[in-house]
């Protein structure tokens, strides 16, 4: 499972004409910054909503939901680092939720890949140029986002990034492995 460095970001950030750091703050806010659980697995949040509306079926987990429509159940369920929902498999390039969930898997420059492509297809590169948290979370997290503050997470993240994305990246990084900080070397 291969995580992002600085410089699939700065891939990303050309493609979008936007900063690191503003997508930076999109992957802290939806995944803490993780496309991974600390066991390895692919990261997963399961809406129970989008299972009834998809299949018609009631299910509270995502195990029972895929026990009844495992389709469904991948399609109503976000995934990875940028929490993309299944459903949105083709337009994030992929011909089935099934193949967008196996290339997540691989590692989150898959992840990476598709929310570029997310981006693009809801035409939210100027909202992330201009740093819109406000219709940016509307049209990527819905109409709840305020309520959730999402648009406020957002731009603390971002405030976080901006000033040095390498040092916060590593800072995080370091934190997702549990590594002690480093102790400034003494002179004497």
């Amino acid at each position: 499972m291969k995580t992002l460095t600085l410089a699939d970001y700065a891939r990303a950030a050309q493609i979008l004409d936007c900063e690191i750091a503003a997508i930076m703050a999109v992957a802290l806010v939806e995944s803490s910054g993780n496309g991974f659980n600390s066991d390895g697995s692919l990261k997963k949040r399961f809406e129970a909503h989008w299972f009834k509306r998809l299949s018609g079926k009631t299910a509270s987990t995502y195990s029972e939901a895929y026990a009844l429509d495992p389709t469904n159940a991948m399609k109503a369920t976000s995934w990875g680092k940028f929490q993309i929902m299944g459903f949105n498999h083709k337009i994030v390039g992929f011909s089935t939720v099934e193949a967008m969930v196996r290339a997540f898997a691989t590692g989150e420059a898959a992840q990476l890949d598709a929310f570029v492509k997310f981006v693009q297809d809801k035409k939210l590169e100027d909202e992330l140029q201009t740093l819109n948290w406000d219709a940016f979370a509307y049209r990527y997290n819905g109409e709840d986002y305020a309520k959730l503050g999402y648009h406020l997470k957002m731009a603390d993240a971002y405030q976080k990034y901006k000033a040095d994305p390498a040092v916060t990246l590593a800072e995080t990084e370091r934190v997702k492995k549990k590594v002690p900080k480093p102790r400034p070397s003494s002179s004497v």
